[in-house]
């Protein structure tokens, strides 16, 4: 009877892990781009795996993910089959991830917005930049800093 408790004590504990675990982020960068390095990092901070690409060109997995050429940024990750462009705060990505919009296909902050995050300087509030969401349907405002 004791085996039987600690196993699944065992069990409901690891699945309790699994729950609270955050996704693991693919980023396609190129192997020059230091805020692209620095944006990596924050979403490490933040409890992520940030497996990067150093590439000259993914634009294949742009197109792939429907993403509009006026979104374009520095970098691309992608995180449970949303497209992630440029220096979305972590907040952002979560919000996603929790809500799992079907009607999206990713969030992008188009640009290099001097105030986002791997920009800013550590510590500084995000600001004057937005982050827009796209789907096939069009573009959307998903926050405005």
């Amino acid at each position: 009877m004791k085996l039987k408790k600690n196993i699944l004590a065992l069990t409901l504990t690891m699945a309790s892990f699994s729950v609270f675990a955050k996704a693991n982020i693919e980023l396609y960068k190129s192997p020059t781009c230091g805020c692209c390095k620095e944006w990596a990092a924050i979403m490490e901070e933040k409890g992520y795996t940030v497996n990067v690409h150093h590439q000259s060109n993914w634009s294949e997995i742009k197109k792939e993910f429907g993403m509009p050429m006026q979104l374009q940024s520095c970098h691309s990750a992608v995180i449970d089959g949303y497209l992630i462009e440029g220096h979305v705060p972590e907040e952002d990505i979560a919000r996603l991830l929790k809500e799992r919009p079907d009607n999206i296909s990713g969030i992008a902050a188009p640009g290099m917005p001097q105030h986002s995050p791997g920009m800013a300087r550590a510590g500084e509030e995000y600001k004057n930049f937005k982050v827009i969401s796209f789907s096939e349907d069009g573009l959307g405002l998903y926050k405005e800093y």
